[in-house]
């Protein structure tokens, strides 16, 4: 049976949300005339950004990261941010982006004096499968907490826009300099319209370096 034209739309509406709520949670900001607001806090590491994306494809904003090894004092890192879309590719079911993202600012701490934090990101997803791989230098004076993360997840069934889906997520994270070195983190994401809230446990069933981890993000 062939489906009535309003009927079509509104299917192809309806699927158009659920792909941009998850893409818009892999993505480093929101729609345009819009603010983000992001935050992870782990054992190790604890960061926040807020921007504001003027238009697609560009946003600016502050952010502050804290990072510590095992044992060390913490080094905090504030600034001003940039992010900018490189590229963005749109396929029948599923879309792809390449990011540029970076700050300048001070570093105060173990560490103290300028910092600057250039990366890339790259991320591919559908309403159901996502994968994402990032790099980011994170320097200032005898420091080089340079970071490397990959991350991978599925959704358990599909949601409508009204409704919050979960995800598995699986990341693994490198982070020069520190120990623990590597990360790895299974966690629970929920998204929903303009947010997403994630749960995790870092290096599980390894003694010492088992973490609790919140990863979160707000568009408004």
């Amino acid at each position: 049976m062939r489906m009535p034209p309003t009927l079509a739309c509104r299917t192809v509406v309806a699927s158009l949300c659920l792909f941009q709520i998850h893409a818009e949670a892999a993505a480093l900001m929101g729609f345009a005339d819009s603010a983000m607001l992001m935050t992870e806090v782990g054992r190790y590491n604890q960061e926040w950004m807020l921007n504001y994306a003027p238009t697609v494809g560009h946003a600016i904003g502050i952010e502050q990261m804290r990072m510590s090894a095992k044992g060390e004092a913490a080094t905090t890192i504030t600034g001003v941010n940039y992010t900018g879309l490189i590229k963005r590719w749109n396929g029948r079911s599923t879309q792809a982006n390449l990011w540029l993202n970076g700050g300048l600012g001070e570093a105060r701490g173990l560490h103290e004096g300028f910092a600057y934090t250039p990366g890339v990101q790259f991320d591919i997803e559908s309403t159901r499968l996502y994968f994402l791989a990032k790099t980011r230098m994170i320097r200032a004076p005898e420091m080089r907490y340079d970071t490397t993360a990959i991350q991978a997840g599925f959704s358990f069934y599909e949601a409508s826009y009204e409704e919050t889906q979960p995800w598995l997520v699986l990341e693994l994270k490198s982070m020069r300099n520190t120990d623990p070195s590597l990360q790895i983190t299974p966690a629970l994401r929920f998204i929903n319209k303009t947010y997403f809230l994630e749960l995790g446990i870092t290096n599980p069933g390894q003694g010492e370096g088992f973490a609790p981890r919140i990863n979160a993000m707000f568009v408004f």
